[in-house]
């Protein structure tokens, strides 16, 4: 697993013990860093640059890195840190015990940590199949700047959960299917109802049991462990007025005895253009509707749980929405498919075939396909492109 460089502060580092200190890269950031430490510590500096290497720095001898003696705290002082990173480990220090970075550099941190990231991620594409692209289950591997992405499955794709030997995932014209990344073989857990064009899954661990969002049914489907149908919780009596879905509903999220489901209209009249978005709510002990949890949502997604605090992202407007459902942050295209893993997000990008719905709310409508890898703490952000020809993100998860 890679080891990180973590924050530093110069009252941490003066608190250090005794260790001599020794300074790699000679110059601004150099300086500042004297100002602040216990300069009577600093045995040199080092520096890569042979121009530089036998002269000196702010009173220091300036020398080649392999100088460096076993107990020296190392205290970067460059920009280049993934590459002054990758040379101290080679020579056998520890990252953020035998080498830290200067306070002075924290900003470059989640840059240094976006840049060299290294994580699989799947994600699920309902497009038609079209030769190597279009919907499917897709395998995406990230390793600093090489990207790897490859359709490991067909079929028009939707939710996407991931259980503990298994990945679930809907294929909405041939049911719920599996896949054991392990042995990379797929197989077929159940039908879901003809035209019932199913959309999210997900799974309850305090009941042990499986909720699919139906979108043309206007409802969910509970299913126990072995995938038995138990019942079905229905939006409202619309649909079966009408003859057609009436509130598009797309993803869920069962938690102890709530089931919160997201869908295009709260009231059902979304095909007259009142997009009142929602999440409704559900009591999964007496199958009651109860007041709608959040209101106001334009196209919400994917509906998740992640430690303990409910997400939600807001699609047409590109918001991702936690912390009361309030905007933690905005996304320049269609935003559906979330992911999270050691504190980073995965956040899909869709071709936006509704811009001018959202013209006068942002400035730059994007039509990119791909994945934004979000830091949430400093608010930076890495774009992963996928190709125009998958065109759409419908669920991300990390393994």
């Amino acid at each position: 697993m890679q080891t990180f460089l973590e924050k530093t502060t110069f009252t941490e580092l003066n608190l250090r013990g005794n260790r001599p200190i020794v300074l790699f890269g000679a110059g601004n950031i150099a300086t500042k860093t004297l100002r602040k430490i216990d300069s009577s510590r600093v045995a040199f500096i080092v520096d890569n640059s042979r121009n530089l290497q036998g002269t000196q720095f702010a009173n220091f001898d300036i020398l080649e890195p392999e100088k460096i003696q076993e107990g020296s705290l190392i205290i970067i002082c460059s920009t280049a840190i993934a590459d002054i990173s990758s040379q101290l480990d080679s020579l056998g220090y520890s990252a953020n015990k035998d080498y830290v970075i200067s306070p002075v550099l924290n900003d470059l941190l989640a840059i240094d940590e976006l840049e060299r990231l290294e994580q699989t991620l799947y994600f699920t594409s309902g497009t038609v199949p079209n030769g190597a692209f279009g919907g499917g289950l897709y395998q995406l591997d990230i390793k600093g700047e090489q990207l790897e992405i490859k359709r490991i499955y067909a079929g028009p794709c939707y939710g996407l959960i991931k259980m503990k030997e298994e990945i679930l995932f809907i294929d909405t014209d041939k049911g719920i299917m599996s896949y054991d990344p392990d042995t990379q073989e797929f197989s077929h857990k159940a039908k879901t109802p003809v035209g019932s064009r199913a959309h999210g899954i997900s799974f309850n661990s305090d009941n042990k049991r499986f909720y699919v969002t139906c979108s043309y049914l206007d409802a969910v489907i509970e299913y126990d462990r072995n995938f038995i149908e138990l019942r079905r919780f229905h939006l409202s009596k619309k649909t079966e007025y009408y003859k057609e879905p009436m509130h598009h509903c797309n993803d869920n999220c069962a938690i102890g005895n709530s089931l919160f489901v997201t869908m295009f209209s709260s009231t059902g009249n979304w095909k007259i253009d009142s997009f009142d978005g929602c999440i409704a709510e559900f009591d999964l002990e007496t199958g009651e509707r109860k007041t709608d949890i959040k209101q106001g949502l334009y196209m919400p997604h994917n509906i998740l749980s992640i430690e303990g605090s409910l997400h939600v992202l807001d699609s047409l407007p590109g918001h991702l929405r936690v912390q009361n459902f309030s905007v933690q942050g905005t996304f320049p295209a269609f935003t559906r498919g979330l992911g999270y893993s050691n504190g980073l997000y995965f956040i899909g990008q869709s071709k936006n075939r509704n811009f001018s719905k959202v013209q006068g709310l942002s400035n730059n409508i994007s039509i990119d396909c791909g994945i934004i890898v979000w830091h949430p703490e400093r608010k930076v952000s890495r774009f992963i492109p996928i190709s125009m020809r998958i065109g759409e993100v419908h669920s991300i998860i990390a393994a």
